[in-house]
């Protein structure tokens, strides 16, 4: 109720309020037009039972709204409302109101001449783009619904303003959250007018009671939480359908331009026509376009053609083929934005080079693999360490930084990685794991590699848990497994070797049993080896070379080395990546996946010498960022972000 009334949003559940965002309903949360009009409706109705004059309750709206944009905060989208409602106020007063348009660039020339900087706000952009999208297209579409009174005229009233909302406000979701649910129409369709009309003026009664009457404020307050756990309840089914949410790479600025353009010139479009109803049609026996209808079309007696008479549907189908052609500004409009929807969604799909990433997750290890087939996989997830101690959890903020949710799966996003066709998990240790429960959490992931082991610890717990629950496969692959992932990519698994074991094994310390593979893409090669250290690198070196040895010609031909990029094995710790490991790999460069200013001292000056004498060039994620390598069949190129 906080957030409904008062926009603040410190006290919602943070998983609450993720639901919330991922069906497109976090608008409800931040005070906008939608709450102003709610109040104004509300104390203008209160004034009218006092019985005061209409002018004397516009000028009480005229001061009380700028109190409750203050109490709100004045964010951006509160500001714009707050301003056209005083201004639309005034002119009224002055018998000068026009249409909404001019409040909407008067209230924008207002705020950004006070801040200009506000425009870079999403909250800004997000309020003006929707309300002008509401002003231009409510009133076409309108016109292509039926005609109808009460409930009926309310419902499709509601769905105008909805369908309006939901196409002018859907660019700037993809730009900024590259996130859209399916379900995302009919939940602001059905929750927000109960949300708005129902819940949020019976709290505000509530607040505005209990100084006078608190025993009816609690009343009205134990009904608002039993409506907002219904609320609570359907938002959580709703947004539970992951088959639903649809995951969109992060557009370029001219597809949004694009977009608005079309979408504005479609309802431009769509203003010009006559609405197509049956009354009208039948009455003057012509079609929109102009064409006459031979056979007039059967009606009820309330102007509406019966879906069932068989005699309605041949006229209707000689309308509709007659008024295509003479629309076909309208078909052009329509097949542009679907086209550029369809680009949007698949912008890679004739895009056959591949990309290896190193993100940049602080202390941790991560890396993101793109194929020339489009199937991605991720490396570890990294993950944020806490040293808190047992009776210090008062210290944990409500929100606190996690590596996973804040930085990889909304970087996964960005990306457009729709699924994770392979989740490699080298170890279990926490900087590798952390952040793969927000990933698996979600984006849907078809396979998980990890390396057979267990550990008691309940980042592993929770992180099993999930993947247990999703129903996802898990494979612990061992030394000689191959994987063809595409058509040019190639994984070949270097450690650990099998044994004669059953089961899966305890293991509480997980560095020397991380899982080493070597990945190669259009002939190039990258090793990636977790934590492994010195005697774990020997051990590799010598078992592929007994492999190499016992396979004659056969094994020289398939030998793994040299490689053109490695990783740092523990993140340059000072007993990994030894002189024998990097003389057989030969690598061509060296990624150290470290963070700012680690008190390990990672990566170690001797690691940075070995490296420098073996004529590698080493790039660091604490000081260059993300590293990513994009090959083609032709070239291996670099550059950071």
């Amino acid at each position: 109720m906080q957030g409904l009334i008062l926009g603040l949003r410190t006290s919602l559940d943070p998983e609450q309020f993720d639901q919330f965002a991922r069906l497109g309903l976090t608008h409800i949360l931040a005070i906008s037009g939608l709450h102003v009009a709610v109040y104004m409706v509300m104390m203008g109705g209160l004034l009218r039972i006092c019985r005061m004059s209409r002018e004397r309750i516009q000028l009480s709206l005229m001061i009380t709204i700028p109190l409750y944009v203050l109490l709100t905060g004045a964010s951006p989208s509160v500001l714009r409302a707050g301003i056209m409602a005083i201004l639309g106020l005034i002119a009224a007063r002055l018998g000068k109101l026009k249409d909404g348009l001019h409040l909407l660039a008067a209230a924008a020339v207002a705020i950004l001449a006070y801040d200009p900087y506000y425009l870079d706000s999403v909250s800004f952009q997000l309020s003006f783009v929707v309300t002008l999208g509401l002003i231009c297209g409510v009133p076409p579409l309108r016109r292509l619904m039926p005609r109808r009174q009460g409930v009926a005229g309310w419902l499709c009233d509601l769905a105008a303003v909805t369908i309006a909302a939901q196409l002018v406000s859907f660019p700037l979701t993809i730009y900024y959250f590259n996130g859209f649910h399916l379900l995302s129409l009919a939940a602001n369709f059905v929750l927000v007018p109960f949300i708005s009309f129902v819940i949020m003026p019976i709290g505000t009664i509530a607040l505005l009671l209990s100084p006078v009457w608190m025993g009816g404020a609690k009343m009205l307050a134990g009904l608002s939480v039993t409506l907002n756990d219904w609320t609570f309840w359907i938002v959580d089914i709703l947004a539970n359908v992951s088959s639903m949410r649809l995951i969109w790479e992060t557009p370029s600025l001219w597809w949004v331009a694009s977009y608005m353009l079309l979408l504005f010139l479609l309802f431009r479009y769509l203003r010009q026509l006559a609405p197509l109803h049956g009354e009208q049609l039948s009455k003057e026996n012509k079609d929109p376009g102009g064409f006459e209808i031979t056979e007039p079309l059967p009606k009820h007696s309330n102007g509406i053609q019966p879906a069932s008479a068989k005699k309605s549907i041949l006229p209707l189908m000689k309308v509709i083929l007659k008024w295509l052609p003479s629309h076909r500004a309208l078909l052009g409009l329509t097949t542009g934005l679907i086209a550029l929807i369809f680009y949007a969604y698949y912008p890679n799909l004739l895009d056959r080079s591949a990309v290896v990433s190193f993100l940049d997750v602080g202390q941790g290890d991560s890396a993101l693999i793109r194929t020339p087939g489009g199937k991605h996989i991720l490396i570890d997830g990294g993950g944020t360490m806490t040293y808190r101690k047992p009776g210090e959890e008062w210290r944990e903020r409500g929100d606190p930084f996690e590596v996973g949710k804040k930085v990889v799966l909304p970087l996964l996003m960005k990306r457009g990685v729709k699924e994770l066709d392979v989740l490699v998990i080298s170890h279990l240790d926490s900087d590798h794991i952390r952040g793969l429960k927000a990933v698996v959490q979600g984006i849907p992931v078809r396979a998980v590699w990890w390396n057979g082991t267990m550990k008691a610890s309940e980042d592993v717990e929770e992180l099993m848990s999930l993947i247990v629950e999703a129903g996802i496969p898990l494979y612990a692959p061992r030394s000689g497994d191959n994987a063809k992932i595409d058509g040019e990519t190639i994984i070949q698994i270097l450690w650990p070797p099998d044994s004669d074991e059953t089961g899966i094994q305890s293991a509480s310390e997980q560095n020397e049993s991380s899982l080493v593979m070597t990945l190669e893409i259009y002939g190039h090669r990258f090793l990636f080896a977790g934590d492994v250290g010195m005697e774990t690198e020997r051990a590799i070196i010598a078992l592929h070379t007994r492999a190499e040895d016992a396979n004659g010609e056969s094994g020289r031909k398939n030998h793994t080395a040299p490689v053109d990029i490695i990783k740092l094995n523990h993140h340059g710790s000072r007993h990994s990546t030894g002189e024998a490991w990097l003389a057989y790999w030969a690598p061509r460069g060296a990624v150290a996946s470290v963070g700012a200013s680690n008190t390990y001292g990672h990566p170690h000056p001797d690691v940075l010498g070995r490296v420098q004498r073996a004529g590698a060039r080493l790039w660091r994620t604490d000081t260059d960022g993300e590293s990513m390598f994009r090959l083609t069949p032709q070239v291996l190129s670099y550059w950071s972000r």
